[in-house]
């Protein structure tokens, strides 16, 4: 009996894309003729014809099977719905824009038999974005790394197949401000890279804004380390300390050598930076009262409008 892989992809206004994706799909999935696949598109709140152009996708070819989600939930909102519904032996999560190759997938399907149980593409070159957006993305990869312990893998994409075991254990975890990749990771299943080149994208625009890569670097961190807390307490220890130290100093200069306090500008730079430090401490701590709060409300991850094609 072949083995099921289900495909699992969010869309988000992709109308101009989604033929080539199920044109280049096809071709993938006929390449790997030993397997039968379903490809789970959840259509993520999108305001143009995309949820159309996914019915008559379906209509022409029933392995194409559609969630539409209420409004959007985000990337990874949309992938963990996706994950919800696969039944496959294993799944591949990629995205619709076509930066993530499916011509790929063959490559992942070969390495997971091999008895890697994540396989993830590995981004070597990054065409077409600028500079600023290479280095951001070099610098998240370090700092999450150093914070919590080498997690995730260094440039590991989203786009990636996971075996049912993994999968399994990712649909158990439910926690409310989630980085798949992370989660992925973390469950610390056999897991290898597939190195390639993300081209740019087929059509339209990235919908990953700078404030939006900022918020999810930010979820990263926050999400898998307690680190920042640490530094926070570490930071109020050495202020402290130099604060007893200057003060030492002032009476100690004048007592021998009859030196007056200095005045005024100094009073306010020692104040001014004291508080801002005080407000940094307490930012980091409102980050992680933020997600206590997002967790302790158990809102559902998604909310399905409709599904097509699934049956029972």
């Amino acid at each position: 009996m072949k083995k099921l892989i289900s495909i699992v992809i969010p869309a988000y206004n992709e109308e101009d894309v989604l033929d080539e994706l199920k044109r280049r799909l096809q071709n993938a999935m006929n390449t790997c003729s030993n397997y039968n696949f379903e490809v789970i598109i959840v259509e993520n709140g999108s305001w143009d014809s995309s949820f159309e152009k996914l019915v008559h996708i379906h209509t022409e070819d029933p392995r194409f099977k559609i969630i539409q989600l209420s409004r959007n939930f985000g990337c990874d909102g949309g992938v963990t719905a996706g994950l919800q519904y696969a039944r496959g032996d294993a799944a591949v999560i990629m995205c619709a824009d076509l930066q993530d190759i499916p011509e790929l997938i063959p490559e992942l399907i070969k390495k997971w038999e091999e008895g890697f149980e994540i396989v993830y593409a590995i981004v070597q070159e990054r065409v077409g974005i600028s500079v600023g957006r290479r280095i951001s993305s070099q610098l998240f990869y370090k700092i999450f790394n150093r914070l919590t312990n080498n997690t995730m893998p260094e440039n590991a994409s989203d786009f990636r197949l996971i075996d049912k075991k993994v999968l399994r254990a990712v649909n158990q975890i439910g926690e409310t401000n989630r980085l798949l990749r992370g989660i992925i990771a973390w469950t610390g299943f056999k897991q290898t890279g597939i190195p390639f080149e993300r081209p740019p994208r087929f059509a339209g625009e990235s919908k990953a804004d700078f404030i939006t890569i900022f918020k999810l670097a930010l979820n990263g961190i926050f999400s898998f380390s307690d680190l920042p807390l640490k530094i926070a307490t570490v930071l109020g220890f050495i202020i402290s300390a130099l604060s007893f130290l200057l003060l030492f100093i002032e009476i100690a200069l004048y007592l021998i050598y009859g030196r007056e306090v200095p005045g005024i500008a100094t009073i306010i730079f020692v104040i001014s930076f004291l508080f801002g430090m005080l407000f940094l401490i307490l930012g980091v701590i409102g980050e992680y009262i933020s997600r206590i709060y997002d967790e302790s409300k158990k809102r559902p991850l998604y909310i399905v409008r409709e599904e097509i094609g699934f049956g029972d």
